[in-house]
Formats: structure tokens, sequence, C-alpha cells
């Protein structure tokens, strides 16, 4: 049953990162589209490598921690604001905007100071299991 969460879990982040990064820049920047697939698919495996160590308890880079807490809660920041403001309120463009410029940036914060907490948290507990 762990095994089938963590590859849930993992998939999740996978796809969650992916629909954050390709929507964005899709709409933000005037890349081309095979550009914006590629850096959207490296950060979605860095969202999921990251999400599968979580899961697993396994000792993670403070890098890593960061990066993938930025992009994951930063994805669901993304996603609920820019889907849940569609499915509320059909006849507004506003919406979406906000969950590009004010909901993502608030989840990067928020994911990357918790990826550092969470690093920070795991690397003193370690240290302190060796003495």
């Amino acid at each position: 049953m762990i095994s089938f969460v963590k590859i849930l879990a993992t998939c999740f982040a996978f796809l969650l990162v992916l629909f954050f990064i390709g929507t964005t820049l899709t709409i933000t920047s005037q890349l081309p589209i095979g550009l914006t697939g590629a850096f959207s698919i490296v950060a979605a495996f860095i969202a999921g490598w990251f999400s599968w160590r979580l899961i697993s308890g396994q000792p993670t880079a403070k890098s890593l921690a960061i990066i993938g807490g930025a992009l994951i809660v930063g994805g669901i920041f993304f996603t609920l604001v820019f889907l849940g403001s569609m499915a509320i309120i059909k006849d507004t463009s506003q919406g979406p905007m906000i969950g590009i410029f004010i909901a993502a940036p608030l989840g990067i914060l928020l994911g990357a100071l918790g990826g550092y907490q969470y690093a920070t948290k795991f690397a003193i507990s370690d240290l302190q299991n060796d003495k």
C-alpha cells in the first residue's frame, strides 16, 4: 500500500508541476513551445524526485528541498487559484492572472521556506542521532 501511495504522490507532483510551469511559461513568455516543454519536464522531474525522496524518508540536500518545495507548493497555489477561479467565476479573465502573478509567487516563497525548514530540521535530527 505504501508503494502505491508513493507512486501516486510522485505522479501527482510531476503532473502538477508540469501543468504549473508549462502554463505559466506559455502565457507569460515568448519561448518556443519545445523549450517550454523541455523546461516544464525538467522541473516536473525535480518535483517528482523530491516527492519520492520525501515520502520515502530519504535524506535530501537543502537545494533539492528548497527547489522541490517551491515547485510543489507553488504549483498547488497556482492550480487552485487558476482553475478554481475559472470554475467558480466563469465570466472573468482576471482570475487566472491572479493565479499567475499573486498565488504562484506566494506559493513559491512559502514552499521554498518550507523546504528549507524541512531540510534544516532533518539535518539537525540526523546530527543528534549520530551522537
